[in-house]
């Protein structure tokens, strides 16, 4: 496993994580606050990002890992 395949591992399960994490307290803070339904259709999105950068690496598909690296290039 090369570097994008772990660092698509750890990002995915942070992405569940705090998906999760803005469920259950029905709030986010990202750079603004989101409450109440917002708040949980955005855990909802982080959830599925991340499950998806984990299928990625786990079963091998080669779209999603592009996926991946482009959700990484989009950040610069």
């Amino acid at each position: 496993m090369g570097f994008l395949d772990w660092a698509a591992l750890i990002l995915g399960a942070g992405l569940i994580f705090s998906g999760l994490r803005a469920i259950r307290r029905r709030e986010a803070n990202v750079p603004e606050r989101w409450e109440g339904d917002s708040a949980v259709r955005l855990g909802w999105l982080w959830i599925v990002l991340g499950v998806l950068f984990l299928l990625a690496v786990v079963f091998d598909i080669g779209f999603l890992k592009a996926f991946f690296r482009l959700f990484l290039e989009a950040a610069n």
